[in-house]
C-alpha cells in the first residue's frame, strides 16, 4: 500500500468551524490505520478506518468499526456508549495540502488539507500534531488496537 507521509498525523476542522456547533477530527497513522471523530452537543461518534493513497493526490478510506454516544469534555473520550459495531464504507477523494486562512482570521494561514469530497462532514482540516498514537483515539478504551 502507498501512504502519503504528508497526511500522517492529526487534522482538525476547528479553525474553520467558527460559529458551527460541531467539529470533526481525523487521524492518519503511518501504518494505514486511522480514525475520525464527529462531535457536537448531542454526542460523539468515532469511526476507525484503513487508508491508503492509490495515486498521488488521491485518498481511499475504508471504514471498519464505529462507536457513538455521549462524550466527556474533560477526557475527550466517551462518558457513555449508545452503539458500537462494524461500519463498512469506502470513500475515495482527491486532496491537496496547502495554506488556508482560518474562519476567525488568524494573522498567519495554517497548513490544511482540502478534500474534493467531504470526509465526515467537511472538506477542510487544519494540521495538528504529526506524532500521534493509537491510544489517542477517543474510542481506545472501548476497543484497543491489536
Amino acid at each position: 500500500m502507498r501512504y502519503d507521509d504528508a497526511l500522517i498525523g492529526h487534522w482538525s476542522s476547528a479553525p474553520f468551524d467558527y460559529g458551527v456547533m460541531e467539529g470533526s477530527d481525523l487521524a492518519f497513522l503511518p501504518d494505514g490505520r486511522g480514525w475520525s471523530v464527529l462531535a457536537n452537543l448531542a454526542g460523539m461518534s468515532v469511526t476507525r478506518f484503513r487508508w491508503h493513497c492509490p495515486a498521488p493526490g488521491r485518498l481511499e478510506i475504508r471504514g471498519e468499526w464505529s462507536a457513538g454516544g455521549e462524550w466527556e469534555a474533560s477526557t475527550g473520550g466517551f462518558s457513555s456508549v449508545d452503539e458500537q459495531g462494524p461500519r463498512q464504507f469506502v470513500t475515495v477523494t482527491g486532496y491537496t495540502i496547502g495554506q488556508e486562512e482560518t474562519a476567525v482570521g488568524e494573522p498567519v494561514p495554517v497548513t490544511a488539507v482540502h478534500f474534493d469530497e467531504p470526509v465526515e462532514f467537511t472538506t477542510l482540516y487544519a494540521r495538528g500534531a504529526r506524532d500521534i498514537a493509537p491510544a489517542q483515539d477517543p474510542s481506545y478504551a472501548l476497543r484497543p488496537y491489536a
